[in-house]
């Protein structure tokens, strides 16, 4: 869950700073500033605290809520701003 909600924050950033031009470097600068806003840590800290708090109860939801808490996180760190399309 962890790693598709970061590549997918990252991919978003990517597309949004290079607008399809995108060259070897900016791959890596765009994991360098995921790193460094302290995104990466929020996102896992917060699942690591959904799958506590979800799990405990030793109930199988009947809802996939994995995958509406990766949608949610998602949604969350790949904000839109005004110009994006």
């Amino acid at each position: 869950m962890g790693y598709i909600v970061n590549l997918t924050v990252i991919l978003d950033d990517l597309f949004k700073t290079t607008s399809g031009n995108l060259l070897a470097n900016d791959a890596h600068s765009a994991i360098v500033r995921h790193v460094d806003s302290g995104r990466r840590e929020r996102i896992h800290r917060e699942i690591r605290s959904f799958v506590t708090e979800t799990f405990a109860r030793f109930t199988v939801p009947q809802r996939d809520l994995v995958l509406e808490r990766t949608i949610e996180l998602i949604g969350r760190y790949c904000v839109r701003t005004s110009g994006d399309v």
